[in-house]
């Protein structure tokens, strides 16, 4: 899988050799709804009020590290989009992607253009040379503290051309066992961002439960479902910043060894070699004769 800095490079890549500023919303425009069993939920749900109720609950599952709510009040419904994580230079793209994905959406659902749509960014107004993205959209305000799409309360009761209850029934499920998956991934991060914040203390499976305030039982059976062990978990980290450290850094290999939670540097050496098939002095050796 491509990790999130990775991807925000290629995003402002794209944009920069495409030269169009609205390839977000292109690329979004282009989603099609079929294609993915959220979009096929929503789109077969009863009403739209229904289709947008299955987005807010399963749409981080197309767009990871959002969040998605849906507020209806008396006169106004608003689903809302916030970033759970900095977007950098991916922002613009995400967000305008996001409002390319939702535009088509609902015209799916509706059969029809949505002229009741008034979109509302979480940006100031863009200079002229960028206001061209604007084409794709009909109504919109700047400024907003989130990522808004905003309509009549009433139209939300306006029946699904696509609906199709057993096809809905279907793509929940599907999306329900996604979003379990999901969640054991991400318990796994959890895992590993509580080790590395104490890895010098090499703590025990009891010490980092209670570190995630959950019991021993708990943690070990969340790390089964996902497929994971402690064990393998704390040597994927001390592997990782074992080369890191011979890499990147002057300390000593013993110092290592403590900040990786090893009390004998001798065993960090040849847990090291068993790794790497190496001992770490002959890394670091050649990880200079590399740089020169």
């Amino acid at each position: 899988m491509v990790g999130f800095a990775a991807f925000r490079r290629f995003v402002s890549h794209a944009v920069e050799c495409s030269g169009e500023p609205a390839l977000g919303v292109l690329a979004g425009a282009n989603f099609q709804p079929y294609h993915s069993p959220v979009g096929i939920g929503a789109l077969t749900s009863d009403t739209l009020g229904q289709g947008l109720e299955f987005l807010a609950r399963y749409a981080r599952l197309i767009f990871a590290g959002m969040e998605f709510e849906l507020d209806n009040g008396p006169r106004w419904s608003i689903f809302k989009v916030k970033s759970t994580r900095p977007l950098c230079e991916a922002h613009f793209f995400l967000i305008q992607s996001i409002v390319g994905t939702h535009g088509h959406m609902l015209e799916a659902i509706l059969g029809r253009y949505v002229d009741e749509l008034v979109v509302g960014l979480p940006y100031p107004r863009p200079t002229a040379e960028a206001d061209s993205s604007l084409r794709h959209v009909r109504s919109v305000v700047f400024d907003q503290p989130c990522l808004t799409f905003q309509l009549p309360v009433k139209l939300l009761e306006v029946p699904s051309v696509c609906t199709d209850p057993t096809t809905s029934l279907d793509a929940a499920r599907t999306c329900q066992r996604m979003q379990s998956e999901q969640m054991r991934g991400e318990f796994v991060q959890r895992v590993r961002h509580a080790l590395l914040d104490r890895l010098m203390d090499n703590p025990d499976v009891s010490e980092l439960a209670a570190d995630l305030d959950v019991s021993v039982r708990k943690f070990m059976r969340r790390l089964v479902e996902a497929g994971a062990n402690y064990s393998d978990i704390k040597d994927e980290v001390r592997r990782s910043h074992s080369a890191w450290y011979l890499k990147h850094t002057e300390l000593s290999i013993e110092s290592i060894a403590s900040q990786l939670g090893y009390t004998d540097p001798t065993s960090f050496g040849r847990k090291f070699k068993g790794w790497y098939g190496m001992t770490p002095s002959k890394m670091r050796q050649a990880s200079r004769i590399g740089l020169n």
